[in-house]
C-alpha cells in the first residue's frame, strides 16, 4: 500500500461529487496504466538497473490489483485517475515525474490567459488563508483570510486530490506538491474544471465573495523575452551592510535589457568593491533550470574545485541487449551508452574551478528556501549547506538533498488518453548530488510563515536570515 492510502481510492471514486469536473471514460483507463508505466520503464532512470524496474514492476501490480477489485463507474474525474497511478511516480522518489491535466493547445492557453490571483497557503491547524490582498466583485479581502470552499467545494480535500502525480514532490514530499498548487489556484482549479468565468469563495464564516479573472498574453517561456529585473534583482538591507540577491528561476530565460552571467559577476564585484561581507540569496519560489546557471554562481562562493553531480546515469536498462557489443556493456554499466550521452556525463561531472581569490566572496551566507525550491535551485542549496560555505533558512524544500533528475530524450511531447486529457513529462538523467544525503534539501533554522507577519506586512523569514548572516560563526 503506498503512503496516501490508495485503499481510500474507492470512496472517492464512487462517492464523491464530480458533475463539474472533466471526466475520463473508465474503459480507457487500463491502457492508459499500461501506457504510463512503460513510458516511465523505458525512459525514466528508474529502469536503468534490475531492482528500479522490480519496484515499478511491483507498483504497477498494486494499481491492477486495485483495478481488479474495486468497483468503478462508467467515467471518473481527472484526480482519480492521477490517485490511481499515484504509485508509479511515488516508487521513483522523482519530483520531475508529473502527469499533468490537458487540454487542446488552443485551450491550454485560454486557461493560462484566465488568471484568477488567488495565491493560498495552509496553516498548522489545516485552514487555508490568502497568501496576499485579493479584490472581489463587492469588496477586498486581506491577507490570511480564510477561504473554506471554491465554488461549494470545500479546499482541503480538493487540493490533496489535485497533488498526486503534480511533481514537485522528490522522495515524497507531498507537502511541497501541496503548497506549490495552493499557490497557484486559480490555473490548477481551471485544469480540472475548465475554463472559468468567476470562481465563488466561500469564507470560513459562511459568506461568499466572486472574483473574477484578468487577461493576461501568455507566451511560451523559451520564446518570452522580459526584463532582466522578473528574475534576477540584487539590492542592499536598509542596514547597508548585508547584500540580497533574488533569484526566481535558473531557467535559460532570454532578457531584452541585461544577461545573467554579467549581471551575476557585476554583483560579486559590487560585493568585493564595496566590503561587504554578508549576503543573502533568496531561492524561494525557484523551481529550478539550467546547471550552468548554478554552477556560475556557485563559482564565486566556492573555496575549491567543485562538481555539478557525482554520478550521471542516462535513460536505458543497465544490462546488455541482444547482440550488444562488450565495450557498448561497459559504457551502458557506467550509465550512459550513446556519444551524445557519454558527452553530457563528462559536461556534467567535471571539476569545476572556483573564482580566484580576487574575484571570489568569501564573507557569511545565508539561503532563503521554501517548498518550492526544487531540481537546480535545490542543488545550489544544498552545494552551499553541504560544502558548510553557509546556512539554510525558510522551510523544507520540495527537492531531493541527495538525488535528482534532469534532461528529457522525448523530441515529442506524450499525451495519454483518448483525447490527450494528460501529458506525461518525463526526465531521463538521474543525477547524484555532491555532498548528498538522506531525504529533501531542509534549512539549517526553520522558519516558516506565519500570520501574524503575513498580516503586518513583514517578511519573517528574510528577518531572520538578516540577523542570522549579521551573527557570528556561520561556518
Amino acid at each position: 500500500m503506498n503512503r496516501h492510502g490508495l485503499s481510500l481510492l474507492i470512496l472517492t471514486i464512487l462517492c464523491t461529487s464530480v458533475c463539474a469536473q472533466r471526466m475520463l471514460p473508465f474503459s480507457a483507463v487500463p491502457d492508459m496504466v499500461d501506457e504510463v508505466y512503460e513510458t516511465i520503464r523505458d525512459h525514466h532512470p528508474i529502469g536503468y538497473e534490475s531492482a528500479g524496474r522490480e519496484r515499478l514492476l511491483a507498483a504497477r501490480t498494486q494499481v491492477q490489483g486495485f483495478m481488479s477489485s474495486a468497483r468503478f463507474a462508467d467515467s471518473i474525474a481527472l484526480w482519480d485517475f492521477t490517485r490511481l497511478v499515484s504509485p508509479l511516480q511515488e516508487v521513483t522518489d522523482c519530483g520531475h515525474l508529473i502527469l499533468e491535466p490537458h487540454f487542446d493547445s488552443l485551450m491550454n492557453v485560454r486557461v493560462r490567459e484566465n488568471v484568477f490571483p488567488l495565491s493560498l497557503m495552509r496553516t498548522d491547524d489545516g485552514r487555508f488563508i490568502l497568501l496576499k490582498g485579493l479584490r472581489t466583485t463587492t469588496d477586498s479581502l486581506l491577507p490570511t483570510t480564510a477561504i473554506a470552499a471554491i465554488n461549494g467545494e470545500e479546499l482541503g480535500p480538493m487540493i490533496d486530490n489535485m497533488a498526486y502525480f503534480a511533481g514537485l514532490n522528490d522522495v515524497g514530499n507531498v507537502s511541497a506538491t501541496q503548497a506549490a498548487i495552493a499557490r497557484g489556484m486559480g490555473l490548477q482549479y481551471q485544469r480540472h474544471y475548465g475554463l472559468q468565468a468567476s470562481l465563488t469563495l466561500t469564507l470560513t464564516d459562511g459568506s461568499r465573495r466572486e472574483i473574477l479573472p484578468t487577461h493576461r498574453p501568455w507566451v511560451d517561456p523559451k520564446k518570452k523575452v522580459t526584463p532582466i529585473a522578473e528574475t534576477i534583482t540584487f539590492r542592499y538591507a536598509e542596514d547597508g551592510q548585508t547584500g540580497i540577491l533574488d533569484i526566481n528561476s535558473f531557467a535559460d530565460r532570454k532578457f531584452r535589457d541585461g544577461n545573467y552571467y554579467k549581471f551575476v559577476k557585476q554583483v560579486f564585484d559590487t560585493l568585493k568593491q564595496s566590503g561587504t561581507r554578508q549576503l543573502i540569496i533568496d531561492l524561494r519560489d525557484n523551481t529550478g533550470g539550467s546547471s550552468g546557471r548554478i554552477n556560475y554562481l556557485y563559482s564565486f562562493l566556492s573555496e575549491g574545485k567543485f562538481r555539478f553531480a557525482d554520478r550521471i546515469i542516462l535513460t536505458g536498462p543497465a544490462k546488455a541487449l541482444p547482440g550488444e557489443s562488450a565495450k557498448d556493456l561497459k559504457r551502458r554499466r557506467s550509465g550512459a551508452v550513446s556519444k551524445h550521452g557519454r558527452k553530457v556525463q563528462r559536461v556534467l561531472s567535471k571539476a569545476m574551478k572556483p573564482r580566484k581569490a580576487n574575484l571570489r566572496f568569501d564573507g557569511e551566507v545565508v539561503v532563503l528556501i521554501n517548498e518550492m525550491t526544487f531540481s537546480a535551485s535545490g542543488m545550489f542549496a544544498r552545494f552551499v549547506q553541504g560544502s558548510g560555505r553557509g546556512k539554510l533558512l525558510g522551510v523544507t524544500a520540495g527537492a531531493s538533498a541527495g538525488t535528482t533528475f534532469g534532461g528529457s530524450n522525448r523530441k515529442k511531447r506524450l499525451f495519454i488518453g483518448p483525447n490527450e486529457e494528460f501529458e506525461l513529462k518525463v526526465n531521463n538523467i538521474a543525477l547524484q548530488l555532491p555532498y548528498a544525503i538522506e531525504g529533501n534539501v531542509t534549512p539549517d533554522i526553520i522558519v516558516p510563515i506565519t500570520e501574524d507577519a503575513l498580516r503586518e506586512g513583514r517578511d519573517e523569514q528574510l528577518e531572520r536570515a538578516l540577523v542570522l548572516v549579521e551573527g557570528k560563526g556561520l561556518r
